[in-house]
């Protein structure tokens, strides 16, 4: 427990660091700054691989039941897919002034849920409950990468200063429809994983649950705006606007339906 700790408070401080990094390239133009938020953020996927691997460990099972283990997951995948994209396109690291302090986030509400254990039963010992967890978490993601280029294409628009911080508009509004086709992607096979899953342990592809309906309404808002996007060739401001939309049902679908909603996902993001 104490090692769990001390690696998972190393992680978030790193993390903190980066965010504080970024900041100052984006607010003031530190070239410096950019560089070392990077070098921060990845260094702090070490004792958070650490801190994961030990609870694994511990629990019997990877990080996908409590809020704890579920926030601090999706936190590490969001560093490391940020990290290897900005090292391989530097175009993008500016946005980890948003990128960054997202994550600090979860990481803070994570903690919150860090002594909260839970055993997981056995009909969760199957790959497609694993195919299903790992589409899960890489949905959540691209959305809030996705998101991220629409926020900071918005912030370039409203604040003439910070515009030539991020990559142009017409470049960010690019990552942006790239990014959230990816997460609509992972999102379908993440539905399609799932209904297996069920039916491997329920006897049922589907059986309308509140998470289960509302990642299916998730994946049709996402089919609209992409449709928007490809057919009607909306761009700039309105696609930005409408990859904060999706990210708000990505959101919903993961971590708000399972803590207001009777579903047999109770399992999923179990929390004070």
């Amino acid at each position: 427990m104490i090692a769990q700790t001390i690696t998972f408070w190393s992680a978030t401080t790193a993390y903190a660091l980066a965010s504080v990094l970024f900041f100052a390239w984006v607010a003031f133009r530190r070239d410096w700054a950019q560089g070392a938020g990077l070098v921060f953020a990845a260094l702090g996927l070490v004792p958070h691989l650490t801190s994961l691997a030990l609870r694994w460990a511990e629990v019997g099972h990877g990080p996908f039941s409590t809020r704890y283990e579920v926030l601090s997951a999706n936190a590490f995948l969001v560093v490391s897919v940020f990290t290897i994209l900005a090292i391989a396109n530097r175009r993008l690291r500016p946005m980890g002034a948003i990128v960054l302090p997202t994550v600090f986030l979860l990481m803070g509400w994570a903690v919150n849920s860090f002594g909260i254990k839970y055993e997981v039963p056995i009909i969760f010992k199957s790959y497609w409950l694993w195919l299903h967890i790992g589409f899960a978490k890489l949905f959540f993601v691209f959305a809030l990468l996705a998101a991220t280029a629409g926020l900071a294409l918005l912030l370039g628009d409203q604040f003439g200063s910070l515009r030539a911080r991020f990559p142009g508009g017409e470049r960010l509004d690019l990552y942006g429809h790239q990014f959230l086709l990816v997460s609509f992607l992972c999102l379908g096979v993440m539905i399609i994983a799932g209904s297996l899953w069920a039916h491997q342990s329920w006897g049922r592809y589907w059986g309308w649950d509140p998470i289960e309906t509302s990642a299916l309404a998730t994946w049709l808002a996402f089919a609209v705006i992409l449709h928007f996007r490809v057919l009607h060739r909306w761009s700039g401001r309105r696609m930005a606007w409408l990859n904060l939309v999706a990210f708000a049902f990505a959101v919903f679908t993961l971590y708000v339906v399972v803590m207001i909603l009777p579903t047999i996902h109770n399992f999923y993001m179990v929390g004070p």
